[in-house]
């Protein structure tokens, strides 16, 4: 019989409805989550301007008396990308008491420089084609800020006016073409000699090329020094 009373008390005492303290609002949860993405950003060392957007907002909250705590947690990595989630987890009188999930957007903003207009491939870039502004990013840290890091050189891919730019959208033109005369830089053993060659493909500076020694009717493999030199080591 006393057991039976027992659990007759523990089932009313579970069914007695639970008395709410007070209310947490959304902004409140939102806080603790905006100080954990800001941590994030802090220890992954991005200095930066930038804006942290909340795309899902935190619902008001009403809790039962107690200790409240607050602890959010990022499941993955900050996306410059895409939208972060993060992961609010609410505590009363130190046990779990609901967890809220929601998204945010990380804005990064640099002043890089800009295409002024539509930039072709192969067609050589001068400083007049770009400017400097501050403009969203998308993490990376190539962006280039110096226009003498591109000048001269060309795209290898259509670049749309108002973009910004990395290093690795250019590379260097096209200065030797099949049938072109150059001269050839033989280098052995520190002892250099020169000699006329006749380029057999077309080919960039710093690149490998098949270039025929005009005196003796050899082919030789030679890097692109410029318009009119091939350098030969051997």
């Amino acid at each position: 019989m006393k057991k039976i009373f027992i659990a007759a008390l523990l089932l009313m005492m579970s069914l007695t409805p639970r008395t709410f303290a007070f209310t947490i609002t959304g902004a409140e949860v939102e806080a603790v989550a905006f100080d954990a993405l800001e941590r994030a950003l802090d220890e992954r060392g991005e200095t930066r301007r930038h804006e942290i957007i909340f795309t899902q907002r935190a619902a008001d909250m009403k809790l039962p008396e107690g200790v409240v705590d607050i602890k959010a947690t990022l499941p993955v990595p900050i996306s410059y990308l895409s939208l972060t989630p993060v992961r609010a987890t609410v505590f009363v009188n130190g046990r779990l008491y609901r967890t809220v999930s929601f998204t945010a957007r990380i804005k990064v903003y640099d002043s890089v420089i800009v295409a002024n207009h539509d930039l072709r491939i192969e067609v050589p870039v001068t400083a007049a084609d770009f400017h400097i502004a501050e403009v969203v990013i998308d993490g990376r840290n190539e962006y280039v800020k110096d226009v003498s890091e591109v000048v001269g050189l060309v795209p290898h891919r259509y670049i749309r006016g108002g973009s910004p730019v990395t290093k690795a959208y250019f590379q260097q033109p096209v200065v030797v073409n099949s049938g072109q005369r150059v001269n050839i830089i033989l280098n052995h053993n520190g002892i250099k000699a020169s000699a006329k060659g006749i380029i057999m493909t077309r080919a960039r500076v710093g690149a490998l090329v098949k270039v025929k020694n005009e005196a003796s009717g050899k082919i030789l493999t030679a890097r692109v020094i410029d318009a009119s030199t091939v350098e030969v080591t051997m």
